[in-house]
């Protein structure tokens, strides 16, 4: 390996924790059995208020940082059978397994009626469908379909167009084609892919700067935490707030990255769960659905099966993913 392969491998272990801390929040933020305590409504407040904002500009700056030019029409298109094939055949096949599971366990009629509307719902509204925990990886799809030709933008173009993003929250655009996610997200696909292109300058920004910028989310932190038992607290659903909390977090989760990074048990376990991401992402639901059903025939408490679950969640599919890569060598 040359220094300058080196040096642009190390520049990736603190964003690949980044993605690991985020899985694991993404993962936290799916409990729902019912009977979940007050701590617990408290997490999931915090969580929901800024972890798929992070999630998206990490993708982002990863779709931007591996990026290998694409120089015609016949390159692009190869480009993109590859993320259809990584990404949206996955997302149809389990939505479409997902909706027969939900129409046998509901004891409704299973008709090609049925599984037409189903499949319909899952192409034009993603949120709505039997699979709505997938939604990611339908707007993920989408950035890439766009992201070929953003890159050919001047800088300068970019740099405006993740201003402009800002202002598209405050649009109306529907659920239709997951208008209203993309609308509320882009300004994070914006801003992850000018990270990725100063990346040097942002490796060079001193510790106590990155302390400095992490002090609003952690003001934010302490309020959510210590206001929501004793007024009801719950995040609101102003879009200019997702805004806010989602930019206020990145610096903080950076920060977070590189005082755990000569961790190395954590480091490597962060690491191991940024690279299978998409595994996780994919099957954490049908985890946690099982458990579900489990914790309520064993009367499982909450903390308990909180603990459990997050730990059969991540692990289950890094086990998966390891197996089936060790398959594919033989």
């Amino acid at each position: 390996m040359t220094k300058k392969q080196s040096n642009k491998s190390s520049r990736l272990v603190r964003v690949d924790m980044m993605v690991g801390l985020a899985m694991i929040l993404v993962v936290l933020g799916h409990f729902t059995v019912g009977s979940e305590p007050q701590w617990y409504h408290t997490l999931h407040n915090w969580i929901y208020s800024f972890h798929m904002q992070m999630f998206l500009f990490l993708s982002a700056f990863l779709i931007r940082y591996t990026y290998k030019p694409v120089a015609n029409v016949a390159g692009y298109l190869k480009y993109i059978w590859r993320k259809f094939v990584k990404f949206f055949l996955p997302f149809l096949i389990v939505g479409i397994v997902v909706a027969l599971l939900a129409c046998v366990f509901k004891d409704a009629e299973l008709t090609w009626g049925h599984v037409g509307h189903s499949l319909k719902t899952l192409l034009l509204y993603p949120r709505w469908s039997e699979t709505s925990f997938l939604w990611y990886i339908y707007i993920l799809f989408g950035y890439y379909l766009v992201s070929p030709l953003f890159f050919r933008l001047p800088q300068w173009g970019r740099v405006v167009c993740c201003v402009g993003a800002m202002f598209l929250p405050m649009i109306d655009a529907g659920q239709t084609l997951a208008a209203y996610d993309f609308s509320r997200y882009t300004f994070f696909y914006c801003l992850g892919v000018l990270c990725a292109e100063w990346i040097d300058e942002i490796r060079s920004v001193k510790p106590w700067t990155w302390a400095l910028m992490s002090v609003p989310f952690l003001a934010y932190t302490y309020w959510v935490f210590a206001e929501s038992a004793a007024i009801g607290f719950e995040h609101t659903q102003l879009d200019w707030w997702y805004i806010v909390t989602g930019t206020a977090s990145i610096p903080f989760f950076y920060l977070l990255a590189m005082a755990i990074e000569k961790t190395i048990v954590t480091s490597k376990t962060l690491t191991l769960i940024s690279k299978d991401c998409y595994w996780i992402y994919l099957l954490q639901m049908f985890v946690i659905w099982g458990m579900v059903i489990v914790s309520k025939k064993c009367d499982i408490p909450f903390t308990l099966f909180f603990i459990l679950t997050a730990l059969l969640a991540i692990g289950l599919p890094v086990l998966l993913a390891e197996t089936v890569r060790r398959m594919r060598k033989k």
